[in-house]
């Protein structure tokens, strides 16, 4: 798991290799052509009459008649080029996306391939093991049966949650439902909206959460800040499944007092599922996390609510 700035580095990286390695390839076509010798003496005749030129006026004759010269010697270049089976364009950086050059900008804002790029860097390190998330657009709502409308408004409230992320002032999100009704699935599509949005998020278990707090734990002091570090500095944390892990002494309650906490001192956003109602919530990870996570002034704490989907297709089929 890495954080944004570091994701912003490798997609940089990205474009910056890109583009080299165009140019350079370009050059090195052009030096092994020009081994030539009769391609050689035809391309360094021009750069020299066309260095003569440069010095001139461009309105007096001897500057007419040199550029006369240097589009005879062009025209002998083509030939030799002809006879040896060569194209100029060869001698051109063949950049991957001509809007832009490889450089990610046009006129200062992200080309259209850069903000490919990022998603995919973004998509890669969120901690989400998947090429392709689900979107609010496809969304089926005819799975819901009973339970539609009230699941449809629940999905509205997620995605405004993250198209207007920096506008709103709440921080966290908090989806309860029994095992199986689709928070996983509705939390995909928040990251996948998310990740569209330019908004750089982690994907996390709670499982797995659990296992990052046990190694800060047991790590070396100067191990630790590296360890928690994405889960505290990323705009967007999603939390699945809080309460299917196990509860380990001095850790889990702990260290994700940590986390929420700290997000909420830096204002960073949080969403968590749970199959856990507020009342075990309290029970099993204390006051201070219970608070952290269904204060009114910062969070919206929603009830999804259906029958279990995965029994669904197993009977259908």
């Amino acid at each position: 798991m890495i954080e944004k700035n570091q994701a912003k580095q490798i997609i940089n990286n990205i474009f910056t290799l890109r583009r080299s390695n165009a140019i350079q390839t370009a050059k090195n076509n052009l030096n092994k052509a020009l081994e030539n010798k009769k391609l050689n003496t035809s391309f360094y005749k021009i750069r020299s009459l066309q260095f003569d030129l440069s010095k001139l006026d461009e309105k007096s004759d001897q500057a007419k008649q040199l550029t006369k010269q240097i589009e005879k010697e062009k025209a002998n270049f083509k030939q030799i080029l002809k006879e040896l089976k060569l194209n100029y364009s060869d001698f051109l950086p063949k950049f991957k996306c001509k809007k832009c050059g490889d450089k990610g900008f046009v006129n200062g804002k992200p080309c259209s391939c850069f903000k490919a790029e990022q998603n995919r860097v973004y998509l890669l390190n969120s901690g989400i093991n998947k090429e392709k998330l689900p979107s609010f657009e496809n969304v089926d709502f005819g799975v819901f049966g009973k339970t539609e409308n009230t699941n449809k408004k629940l999905y509205e409230i997620a995605k405004e949650f993250v198209d207007k992320f920096y506008e709103t002032k709440k921080q966290n999100l908090i989806i309860v439902g029994n095992a199986g009704v689709g928070k996983t699935y509705l939390t995909e599509c928040m990251l996948n909206q998310a990740i569209k949005n330019n908004i750089y998020s982690v994907y996390v278990t709670a499982f797995n959460l659990n296992q990052e707090f046990l190694k800060y734990h047991i790590a070396k002091i100067e191990d630790k800040s590296e360890i928690l570090a994405p889960y505290l500095t990323c705009d967007l944390l999603i939390i699945d499944d809080l309460g299917s892990e196990n509860k380990l002494n001095n850790v889990t309650v702990e260290y994700l007092y940590v986390v929420l906490d700290e997000r909420a001192r830096k204002n960073l956003k949080t969403v968590i599922t749970t199959n856990l109602s507020p009342e075990q919530i309290q029970n099993h990870y204390e006051e201070r996390v219970f608070s952290r996570m269904f204060n009114k002034q910062i969070g919206i704490v929603v009830n999804m609510q259906g029958d279990d989907l995965r029994f669904k297709k197993q009977t259908k089929k």
